[in-house]
C-alpha cells in the first residue's frame, strides 16, 4: 500500500518499481544512480502530496513522463532504436579499442581492483 492517496499513489508505485530495477554501476558501486533516483522521487512525491488544485495535474502528467522515460531505459529501447555502426564501435584509426576498453572495466570490477575509471 503507498503513502500517497489515488493517482499519485498509482504512479508512486510504478516510479519506485522502475527505480528498483535500475542496475547497479560496476564502475562507481558507492556512487549509484539508483540513490539519486530515489532521492528525486520522494522529495518530489513528497512536494505534490501537499499540493491542491490543478497543478496537482501537470505534475502528474510529469511524473507519468518521467516513468515513460525511465522504462524506455531499462528497456534498452534507444539502444535498439539508434544502433551504432562498426564504424563508431569499432574505428579505422584505432582498431579494439573499445572492446579492450569493455574487456579492462570488466576485469577491474571482477578483480575489485581500483582503476583511474572507479570513483569509490
Amino acid at each position: 500500500m503507498s503513502k500517497y492517496p489515488g493517482k499519485l499513489g498509482e504512479l508512486y508505485q510504478t516510479y519506485s518499481r522502475l527505480v528498483s530495477q535500475w542496475p547497479a554501476d560496476k564502475l562507481r558501486p558507492t556512487h549509484c544512480y539508483k540513490n539519486a533516483l530515489n532521492r528525486h522521487m520522494k522529495s518530489n512525491f513528497d512536494r505534490v502530496s501537499v499540493m491542491r488544485g490543478e497543478s496537482v495535474n501537470g505534475e502528474l502528467t510529469k511524473f507519468e513522463k518521467e516513468i515513460g522515460s525511465l522504462t524506455n531505459l531499462l528497456k534498452n529501447r534507444y539502444k535498439s532504436q539508434s544502433a551504432l555502426s562498426s564504424d563508431m564501435t569499432d574505428p579505422i584509426s584505432n582498431k579494439g579499442y573499445y572492446t579492450k576498453l569493455l574487456s579492462s572495466i570488466d576485469s577491474a570490477v571482477k578483480s575489485n581492483r581500483p582503476t583511474s575509471l572507479r570513483v569509490d
